[in-house]
């Protein structure tokens, strides 16, 4: 229990019922000055901060729920009649100290009150418990809530890993059957990217300037396939680059550009890439020169992760969208809140 704020209640009605104890008073041919008048009902209610925590323990000791409320009415009921009867003698004998009165008035409204006031610090205290109990069942489901789409986040960044690599694998292989030294050199760029992806496999964000370095390693893979075919650009805005992203975020972005653009036409093709922040949110362009999207968008596996891992991280405040590049070619364009 809150017991600075009971005291706090207590000392409020203590004020509150002031006035009450001036009429009291007055009607009774004793009038009291507004100080005395204002110690009698302070000292009436802090009694009460007195007997709260053993009512709070009765409270606790014998619960007023569905199986146990027969008995525990047995202990409730005399407790509450002794507890008013004990009050009684004691706000008179405070009374009588602080006024000179002997016989202080003491209406049968008073002793009505008394017997009702402890009936209510048993309601009050089954009700911050249940309150209590309501704010750890929704913590409980806030951590539950975070722990699964922590486990859905790492399920789908576990499924990026080895279609990336396949589809390498894929291209070494192809490549090998053209020039062997391209493909070796394409086998010791990859051993340097999959050493670093492994290095940051439990690692759910990195900042962007890390994410924009694995994306010029997976570059220079596909520039050893590709030769002057591909041209790259990479770059962000220098206030972005320790804004935290998703690992692995933008490679599936960088490989459909490099499939879609370069896949459609044997001519040159140009990828790029640029984080900048937009009011409350950073934004992630992959840009191509290539056809541009199509009229109906049918996501493959790595968009549609990316925008699964992106909700499930952030929630429906980011996502992924495939737009029209101005002159021609697509953009694949992430968006994420509050970039810190």
């Amino acid at each position: 229990m809150p017991w600075l704020l009971i005291l706090a209640a207590y000392t409020f009605l203590g004020v509150l019922f002031t006035s009450q104890v001036w009429i009291d008073y007055s009607y009774a041919g004793h009038p009291l000055t507004w100080g005395r008048a204002a110690a009698v009902a302070l000292a009436d209610w802090y009694l009460w901060a007195l007997l709260t925590p053993a009512i709070v323990w009765l409270a606790r000791r014998f619960r007023l729920n569905r199986r146990s409320w027969p008995g525990s009415l047995t202990i409730h009921i005399p407790a509450s009649l002794v507890c008013t009867v004990v009050k009684q003698l004691a706000d008179t004998f405070d009374a009588a100290v602080i006024t000179g009165v002997t016989r202080a008035p003491t209406p049968f409204m008073k002793v009505y009150v008394t017997f009702l006031t402890y009936w209510a610090i048993v309601g009050i205290t089954y009700a911050f418990e249940h309150y209590h109990k309501y704010r750890e069942r929704e913590l409980q489901a806030a951590h539950l809530q975070t722990a699964l789409a922590r486990a859905q986040v790492q399920s789908l960044q576990m499924q990026l890993h080895p279609h990336f690599l396949f589809n390498t694998l894929n291209a070494i292989a192809a490549l090998m059957r053209e020039d062997i030294e391209a493909a070796d050199v394409m086998i010791a760029r990859l051993g340097d990217l999959l050493r670093v992806t492994l290095t940051t496999a439990n690692v759910p964000e990195v900042p962007l300037g890390r994410e924009l370095e694995l994306v010029e390693m997976y570059f220079d893979i596909q520039r050893v396939r590709m030769g002057e075919r591909l041209t790259t650009r990479v770059s962000a805005e220098p206030q972005t680059l320790d804004v935290r992203v998703p690992t692995l975020l933008l490679q599936p972005l960088v490989e459909n550009a490099i499939r879609h653009a370069a896949g459609a036409r044997p001519g040159p093709t140009l990828i790029e890439v640029h984080g900048r922040r937009d009011r409350d949110q950073l934004v992630i362009d992959v840009e191509d020169d290539g056809p541009g999207p199509p009229d109906i968008i049918t996501p493959g596996h790595g968009l549609e992760n990316t925008g699964k891992r992106l909700a499930a991280a952030y929630g429906p405040s980011a996502g992924v969208d495939l737009l029209p590049r101005p002159g021609g070619g697509t953009i694949s364009r992430v968006k994420l809140p509050n970039p810190r």
